[in-house]
């Protein structure tokens, strides 16, 4: 069956439902059969007569069809009710640069690059000669956003904070992000995906809540579902959580945005949670963004434990924003790691904050084995038996598998040294190495089996009992 055929099936179930008739238009579009797309974005003005995407959608038809003086009367149209529409703005490039007017086609081209900053249109960037990423980097507000996002030093503190105050007038601002990147600066790819082995329901889990839906926004729309939420990752240290929010920078196609905990705290009373709402008002003006916490354990902890009326307080404005996430128009996807999910106050795993919570445990033998190929990768090392090796490793973390290389490696060295020669690192010396060091992941079990015993089941403690009794019954050959 066709993807048409299927969006028609399913209108004739729910032939009001705009967001399937928008999505069907657009696939008619898409297939250039120009009057059935712009019969059926018709429907949908007679359904909703300011519906923007509508307006626009017949706007492209009427472009294709070669009546560019009518698209551009509609375009404009829909400038008027939305000054600062990307798309409207590029199909407006699109028409003036048929019309030969290329002054105008780059005006607005730019327009479009400035506004969306996820922007991108090969084709038009060719027959232009410049590029949305080049526009951004070259604007002076763009540009003075990153330099403050990638500033190092004191000297660049002037430069930032006017920079931050250019982007967001109101209200004024006195906190800026150490970690902030565009979706076009090239310093967030270092990290990721590939990089890192396993992991793939957290990866999924994660392109689902906000690279999918910047993808097929109208079919996210068509089955009710909004870009962002909250996802909690949580388990043993060592294991790749950080390294995984990392990652997620070089993936998302939108801003990103982390922060650290000496980026919130502050001695003076009522400013740490004036810090955090600041936070994410940032995220929140520089939507669709992905706003990241590490160690979330020190800025939601559970209330009942808690003597302190400024930790109390910032619990309760943590809790606070979480729910301002849940507007219409909020796409921001918050992401939280902690190393003791237990200690966490049992508000934030609740539907609508922290309710997809994903464990992250040491890695299996295939993920092992790929972590001691790239562990073993430029070091000499004879007869590497990468089997034997991770059967030797069971239950360890990524960092325990680095300390058993750079412990070997240290030990080969000190040999080489005395010896006058070099040495290879034996396999001997590595399972020996290995051998004599304990996991690191095992009291952390031990800690998440006692806090689970007696604790009411929630996303967390279900998915830590279910790993818990799999690794009590079946042990890893």
């Amino acid at each position: 069956m066709s993807s048409l055929q299927a969006i028609r099936d399913a209108l004739q179930q729910s032939p009001d439902n705009i967001s399937l008739l928008l999505l069907y238009s657009r696939a008619c579009l898409e297939q250039l059969q120009l009057d059935e797309a712009r019969e059926s974005f018709e429907q949908v003005l007679e359904l909703d007569a300011q519906q923007i995407d509508a307006h626009l959608g017949i706007a492209r038809v009427l472009f294709l069809q070669g009546e560019s003086s009518g698209a551009a009367v509609r375009a404009e149209r829909v400038l008027q009710q939305e000054p600062e529409n990307a798309q409207a703005h590029l199909l407006l490039s699109r028409v003036y640069l048929a019309e030969g007017d290329r002054a105008k086609a780059i005006e607005h081209f730019d327009r479009a690059a400035m506004i969306d900053g996820t922007m991108s249109d090969p084709a038009l960037e060719r027959e232009l000669g410049r590029t949305a990423r080049d526009v951004r980097r070259s604007s002076p507000a763009p540009l003075n956003l990153e330099a403050m996002a990638s500033s190092e030093g004191p000297e660049d503190s002037e430069l930032t904070l006017d920079a931050f105050d250019e982007a967001f007038d109101d209200p004024p601002y006195d906190w800026r992000p150490e970690t902030f990147y565009t979706p076009g600066d090239p310093n967030r790819f270092g990290t990721t995906f590939a990089d890192i082995g396993g992991m793939d329901e957290l990866k999924e889990e994660i392109r689902l809540k906000i690279i999918y839906p910047l993808q097929f926004p109208d079919l996210y729309k068509a089955y009710g579902k909004r870009t962002g939420g909250g996802i909690l990752i949580y388990g043993p240290p060592g294991c790749g959580k950080t390294l995984m929010l990392r990652a997620v920078a070089g993936e998302v196609p939108c801003n990103f945005l982390s922060v650290g905990l000496h980026e919130i705290f502050d001695p003076y009373f009522g400013s740490t949670e004036r810090n955090l709402h600041q936070i994410f008002e940032t995220a929140r003006a520089n939507s669709p963004c992905v706003l990241v916490f590490d160690d979330l354990d020190s800025l939601a902890q559970d209330r009942r434990n808690i003597r302190e009326s400024q930790v109390r307080n910032l619990v309760n404005q943590f809790l606070h924003e979480m729910d301002g996430m849940k507007g219409e128009n909020q796409r921001v996807l918050v992401i939280g790691a902690t190393n003791q999910p237990w200690s966490l106050d049992p508000a934030f795993r609740r539907p609508g904050r922290f309710d997809q919570a994903i464990l992250v445990p040491p890695p299996d033998a295939p993920a092992r084995a790929q972590i001691i190929s790239l562990l073993a990768k430029d070091k000499p090392i004879s007869n590497l038996d990468v089997e034997a090796l991770s059967a030797a490793t069971v239950g360890f973390s990524g960092a325990d598998l680095k300390w058993v290389f750079d412990r070997a490696a240290e030990m080969t060295l000190s040999a080489a040294i005395h010896s006058g020669q070099p040495i290879p690192i034996t396999m001997d010396r590595l399972i020996s190495v290995a051998q004599g060091h304990a996991p690191s992941t095992q009291s952390w079990f031990e800690g998440a089996q006692e806090s689970t015993h007696a604790a009411t089941p929630d996303a967390y403690t279900t998915e830590v009992r279910k790993f818990l009794n799999a690794a009590s019954t079946q042990r890893e050959p």
